[in-house]
């Protein structure tokens, strides 16, 4: 992923193009979200305020990778003559040249609006549908494992150090996969850059919203409140394994996090975080993305990605967040988004370049 600067990059001039397409999907999804009488603009923005503080986090990371590259690759090609602000300045006054400065704050914008479009949507809109396939998923489980996923796991490598391992990695997942809106978005190229953060989008909203509203379940950690506590014994056993190997007695983050999102499931007030949905797993499918896109780096970056992806789901199913069936959906979901994007990236780039809309061609018809 290479930094971008004037005129190194022929696709720069179709920045502004991505960007315009992408938040305006977010847009309609925020006004969809907002519509929703139970939502109110004020708690809206209260909560987006909140997102906004990451977004800026997001955005000096960005600037700091973004020196990084300029330094190392300005420094290889002028034999480590060139000052280090002469480097940076000139970089930005090339992004400035480009975009004036679009391919820098459109991800930022981006990240500030669509994470508390999707909050509010979880946490006020989707229990609307019922947690109504619980059931179906953990069957789906056993057809394809032959055992409860969670259970098995527990009997398998259940110790302290695991619990206290996987309880790390799975919280963990929000830095890395949130600031690979800094390290993808802001320090690649514009088709790069454009695929992944169309994939991203599509993450959140195709996703974690629609499809989860059409597939609407709570997950294995809630199962005995929200769906039927009679079914629940498989789940409610890992609760116990958790307690019983949760290190020096103290609570697990994914114990305190399970119960902060039940006790604010009907809460008046938006909450971050807030909301309760099992399938498809978001936490797995922004992990994949990540991972997916790291492969443009360094197949090495790739791999590791590749890895704490593997963890992600792992955890989700140890920890009793969701069903194994959760994160295998999520991923397949993260492919197909991250190489449809790359189609509609480079369609619109063809078309733009050729001077044209795409055409779709009807079928051709054969006769006699």
């Amino acid at each position: 992923m290479a930094a971008q600067a004037s005129s190194r990059d022929p696709d720069a001039r179709h920045e502004w193009v991505f960007a315009a397409i992408n938040l305006g999907a977010v847009l309609l999804f925020a006004g969809f979200v907002l519509a929703d009488p139970d939502i109110s603009a004020g708690e809206f923005l209260r909560l987006a305020s909140l997102y906004l503080g990451t977004a800026l986090l997001i955005l000096a990371s960005a600037l700091i990778c973004l020196a990084g590259v300029v330094l190392v690759r300005g420094g290889r090609a002028s034999g480590w003559r060139a000052g280090p602000l002469g480097l940076v300045r000139a970089a930005l006054i090339g992004r400035w040249q480009d975009d004036r400065l679009a391919s820098l704050l459109w991800p930022l914008a981006l990240f500030a609006l669509l994470l508390p479009s999707f909050n509010a949507f979880k946490q006020r809109i989707l229990p609307d549908a019922g947690f109504v396939h619980d059931a179906a998923l953990a069957s789906i489980d056993r057809a394809i494992f032959g055992v409860d996923p969670g259970l098995w796991l527990h009997q398998a490598i259940g110790s302290p150090f695991a619990t206290a391992f996987f309880d790390a990695i799975y919280h963990s997942w929000f830095v890395p996969t949130t600031l690979g809106i800094a390290v993808v978005g802001l320090t690649a190229g514009v088709r790069t850059r454009a695929q992944y953060l169309t994939a991203y989008a599509g993450v959140w909203i195709v996703l974690g919203a629609l499809f989860a509203y059409l597939l609407p379940a709570a997950g294995p950690a809630f199962y005995a409140v929200l769906v039927d506590p009679a079914g629940a014994e498989p789940f409610t056993r890992v609760t116990e394994q958790l307690a019983a190997t949760g290190s020096g007695g103290g609570v697990l983050t994914s114990t305190h996090n399970q119960a902060y999102l039940l006790a604010n499931l009907d809460s008046p007030a938006l909450v971050v975080g807030g909301g309760i949905s099992a399938i498809p797993s978001v936490h797995n499918a922004i992990a994949v993305l990540f991972a997916l896109a790291s492969f443009r780096a360094h197949w090495l970056c790739g791999v590791a990605m590749s890895l704490f992806a593997l963890l992600i789901w792992v955890g989700s199913v140890y920890l009793n967040w969701h069903y194994a069936v959760d994160g295998l959906l999520g991923a397949a979901g993260a492919i197909g988004l991250w190489y449809g994007s790359a189609r509609l990236v480079d369609r619109i780039i063809a078309a733009r370049t050729a001077g044209t809309r795409p055409v779709r061609l009807a079928p051709a018809v054969s006769g006699s």
